[in-house]
């Protein structure tokens, strides 16, 4: 190792003696283009033992300590300490720096006479006491002497060298010729002598002439770019530039092996690279995943929207754009809504994008299915294959019915299990085709109806269809109309399934006039002329026909019975459409709002909910309460809302019913006897019998019963203790991404974002206390959204759960119990359950046993994993 060869020739041709695969090939080049091993006639004689002179000029190279060596110096040892001419001046500079010890290497030249010191072979505990020194450990030696070694022939290494045996064993520079021996003694070739030099230089890293450090950036056939403390340097690859991984000393077949973004080591000369090193496995990159929603060349930034945030990403003209399968792509080719992955950097003092790979663009295209779902602005179909599309809805969506008209409410008309063809253009949905359908509608003139068939006209032709079972019919002022309310030439709104049946009937152009506690002024029982006169003073002359409804105590009643009850200063509330009386009821009550209560003059004074207003003495009030037992007339306020009862006389009031929201959940429907289980915050949950009560969504629409269902929302409206309207509460959930003074934005599963307005008598529940501040909440609580019974915000965090994952089961995800009683260990999965790991989104298949998440349940029903 002493002449020959200089390193940069070795490295041009390698040596002749060490073929491609030697066991030590990446050691034995990357020492010889470092300059700390050489050659002699390009052989290297890898397999013969190394000598201690040797070694020690080794050391001394790998330390970059040879500058330092005095040639000139006159060197005179012992005559029992022999060393070649050539390596005296490297001995001396080890023994000034301490790599050597001149006490121990001269009694160790005593023991041997027969031997000459300097070319004698080192043995494996030699070199590696040797080697701890170079590489700045002694102490830790020093630390370990005296403890006891895992090999068996641990009785065999010498005393001085045991705690240098078990430094460099612990620091992975050396290891034993087994498991279980070490070998002390045995001579080191010069195969291994590089190797366990190479390995200490993760210890004590030197920089060499000629060697350059930093981040893999881009890489080609033919030049590799490294990002150093310099800035970007971009190196010419020799024809036989060779290719490694710090975990392997066999040369990699070509550069495109290497990792990207990952640290490397560069050997070669000025710009030419000899010798390429991937020194870890780290990317020094951050990987975001999300959706393009603004590009800025002009800033040089790409907006990406990552589910919760928007973030800006800056980018250079190194920034390498790519497809999902490897087509290069330019700047142009990137569209907004795309979906990507955006690799930014972690080692420069201002990160920028390194690499955008577009997972998919926006999607042009024609399709056609079964409808899914179609709410919130979102259409899902699910496709002849099986699989479900879901897209976004564009401004001005058209959406057609089966008939060529257009939907009323856009994509809300659609029904589930509707055929439908539609248009994508840049992933929205621009138009929707209903093809067939479960729900068919039509409209016409009513002309009558027999037994089972409606009768009706449309564009002056009649038209007979079959009524399905329990068609439901709505009349606007009458509650729970029968088919004898419709009137000859009603305007009607008909819902018809698959086989023709009529579902539903809306009667569309009836307009009702409804005067609240009329007084009677005349009837007369032969001409059905009667005649009332409004709280407002308003006179009505009105038909009464056979048609008319007449309601006593909430129960129809002929007309024949109510006739002698139409005298003189009887109180009604009639209905009328022109001068047709539709509906009379006698009035025993009134519903409406305090206006005023004074319990001194004994007045009470209802805002009607027809506009009008009724004011009643009473002499005394009884009062009935849902929820309050004992109440009295001290409790009542101005403001609530009541139903106020009358004496026979029609004259006083003499009891208030307070009206009383109080919110469940379903835990239970009985879709035959339209009975609901229901279940209060608190509480023991009851029985309701639903099929009498008026049921709404909260927008005031009405809503057919088949759409209550278990873990719902309702809140039941009571008029004193019995229930009198129902109402299906809208519940969402998401993840807030914004909060303001008197706002709150949410992110909801599967949606877009929506902006909840707070409001009055919001409430924010989290961590189990109720809260009236908005800063209680924060960006990224997972959370339900509703509106309580009084129609206040509510939006309740939901923590989540901290469980360990076991396996996926039959659309279950499965934790592992915490005990033999714990039964909360399955948990079914929403459609479209979303899951990701450090902020970025996974597959849910992606988990495997052991790994630790949060789960996030709603409504009983995992909506979100969390794994970490």
């Amino acid at each position: 190792m002493s002449g020959g060869t200089t390193a940069a020739a070795a490295a041009g041709s390698f040596f002749a003696d060490v073929k491609a695969g030697h066991w030590a090939e990446r050691s034995i080049m990357k020492l010889a283009l470092q300059g700390i091993i050489v050659g002699n006639q390009g052989q290297f004689r890898p397999s013969a033992s190394v000598s201690r002179q040797e070694a020690v000029v080794m050391a001394l190279r790998f330390m970059g300590k040879e500058k330092e060596i005095d040639a000139s110096q006159a060197v005179v040892f012992p005559d029992t300490f022999q060393v070649n001419n050539y390596y005296k001046p490297y001995v001396v500079l080890a023994m000034k720096l301490g790599l050597l010890s001149q006490e121990e290497e001269f009694k160790l030249a005593e023991s041997q006479p027969k031997q000459e010191w300097g070319a004698s072979a080192a043995s494996r505990e030699w070199i590696t006491k040797l080697i701890v020194r170079a590489a700045g450990k002694q102490q830790l030696a020093q630390e370990l002497a005296s403890k006891s070694s895992g090999f068996q022939d641990a009785a065999s290494i010498g005393a001085g060298y045991a705690g240098y045996v078990n430094a460099g064993v612990s620091l992975g520079l050396v290891k034993g010729v087994t498991a279980e021996k070490f070998d002390p003694v045995s001579a080191v070739n010069r195969a291994s002598a590089a190797t366990l030099f190479s390995r200490a230089q993760t210890l004590a890293p030197v920089s060499y002439p000629g060697e350059t450090e930093g981040v893999l950036t881009a890489l080609s056939g033919t030049t590799a770019t490294v990002y150093t403390d310099e800035g970007f340097r971009t190196f010419n690859l020799a024809a036989d530039v060779r290719f490694y991984r710090f975990d392997s000393e066999t040369a990699l077949k070509s550069g495109s092996e290497l990792q990207l973004y990952t640290h490397v080591q560069v050997l070669g000369g000025g710009t030419d690279a000899l010798y390429v090193e991937q020194t870890d496995t780290e990317q020094q990159v951050k990987s975001t995943e999300g959706t393009i929603k603004q590009i800025a060349p002009g800033q040089n930034t790409v907006w990406l929207w990552d589910g919760q945030n928007m973030i800006g990403v800056s980018y250079d003209s190194s920034l390498a754009i790519k497809s999902q399968e490897g087509a290069k792509l330019e700047l142009a080719d990137l569209k907004t809504d795309s979906q990507v992955i955006v690799k930014t950097d972690t080692f420069r003092d201002k990160p920028g994008a390194l690499e955008i790979v577009v997972k998919s663009a926006p999607v042009t295209k024609e399709g056609a299915g079964t409808v899914a779902a179609s709410a919130n602005g979102m259409l899902t179909v699910k496709t002849a294959s099986g699989a479900d599309e879901t897209w976004p809805a564009a401004a001005g969506l058209v959406v057609l019915g089966w008939d060529g008209r257009a939907l009323e409410g856009g994509l809300a008309g659609l029904k589930a299990g509707d055929t439908v063809s539609y248009s994508v253009k840049d992933s929205q949905v621009v138009s929707v085709k209903v093809t067939d359908t479960t729900v068919r509608s039509a409209s016409g003139t009513f002309s009558a109806y027999t037994g089972e068939y409606l009768i009706y006209e449309v564009a002056g032709k009649a038209q007979t269809s079959k009524l399905a079972d329990n068609v439901t019919l709505t009349i606007p002022g009458i509650e729970q109309p029968v088919l004898g309310d419709l009137y000859k030439d009603d305007q009607l709104e008909l819902a018809l399934d698959a086989a023709g049946k009529i579902t539903s009937i809306t009667v569309k152009n009836r307009s009702l006039t409804t005067l609240t506690g009329a007084e009677v002024l005349s009837y007369s029982a032969e001409q059905k002329a009667l005649t009332v006169k409004g709280t407002n003073g308003k006179l009505a002359a009105l038909q009464v026909t056979d048609k008319t409804r007449v309601e006593l105590n909430g129960t129809n009643v002929p007309l024949s019975t109510a006739a002698g009850m139409l005298r003189q200063g009887q109180r009604v509330t009639v209905g009328y459409s022109g001068s047709d009386a539709v509906l009379i009821r006698f009035v025993y009550q009134y519903t409406g709002t305090i206006g005023l209560l004074n319990t001194a003059t004994k007045t009470l004074a209802l805002s009607l909910d027809d506009g009008t207003s009724a004011t009643l003495p009473f002499d005394a009030l009884s009062v009935d309460w849902y929820g309050k037992s004992g109440a009295t007339i001290a409790d009542v306020k101005v403001g609530m809302r009541v139903t106020a009862g009358l004496d026979t006389n029609q004259a006083k009031a003499t009891s208030l019913r307070v009206h009383q929201g109080v919110q469940y959940k379903i835990s239970s429907v009985d879709a035959a006897n339209k009975i609901l289980g229901l279940q209060p915050a608190s509480g023991s949950g009851i029985a309701l019998s639903a099929g009498s009560l008026p049921l709404r969504g909260d927008d005031g629409a009405t809503v057919p019963f088949a759409s209550l269902a278990a873990g719902a929302t309702v809140n039941v409206t009571y008029a004193g203790q019995t229930p009198s309207s129902l109402t299906l509460v809208t519940v969402r959930y998401g993840v807030v991404t914004q909060i303001g003074a008197s706002s709150v934005t949410v992110q909801e599963y599967g949606g877009s974002a929506r902006t909840i307005e707070l409001g009055s008598g919001y409430s924010i529940v989290k961590n189990g206390a109720a809260s009236g501040s908005v800063s209680t909440l924060a960006v990224g609580d997972r959370v339900e959204t509703r509106k309580n019974a009084d129609g206040a915000v509510v939006i309740e965090a939901n923590a989540g759960v901290k469980k360990t994952f076991w396996k996926m089961e039959n659309g279950q995800l499965l934790v592992k119990r915490s005990s033999l009683t714990d039964n909360s260990y399955r948990f079914t999965l929403a459609e479209g359950a979303a899951a990701s790991w450090n902020g970025q989104a996974i597959a849910i298949a992606s988990l495997t046993d052991g790994d630790a998440v949060t789960l996030y349940v709603f409504g009983g029903k995992l909506l979100e994993v969390v794994k970490g």
